[in-house]
């Protein structure tokens, strides 16, 4: 039989970073480790309504126009006049939704003008 050196294996570290040097700590647990993607939970816990209806209203992709003030009171001041003029076409318990949706949009553009009048006597000192 034949023996091989003692002498096998590394020989020195060349490059030693600080990241290296991780250790485990000293007292406690470690905790568990549980990776960010687990296909098998999307598969044994499907999401209610209550958790899709909101992803499904938001759109997917935002333009950035739309975060302008100006821009975006314009868009509520169209989406109020679409709303009434649907409503005004409906009957029954639809006619009062778009109603109520666009009475709250009207709303919000009055709150909207009460916001850039005071701006403006803030600004004026």
């Amino acid at each position: 039989m034949k023996i091989r050196g003692l002498d096998i294996g590394v020989e020195s570290i060349t490059r030693w970073r600080v990241d290296d040097e991780i250790h485990l700590p000293k007292e406690g647990s470690t905790g568990v480790f549980l990776p960010l993607y687990r296909p098998l939970d999307e598969i044994l816990r499907r999401p209610s309504l209550d958790e899709r209806l909101p992803a499904l209203m938001q759109p997917e992709s935002l333009d950035p126009d739309l975060l302008q003030p100006a821009i975006l009171s314009a868009a509520r001041q169209g989406v109020e006049a679409i709303f009434a003029q649907v409503a005004a076409s409906e009957t029954g318990r639809r006619r009062d939704l778009f109603a109520m949706a666009a009475s709250y949009l009207h709303q919000d553009v009055e709150f909207d003008d009460h916001v850039r009048v005071a701006l403006a006597e803030l600004l004026k000192g």
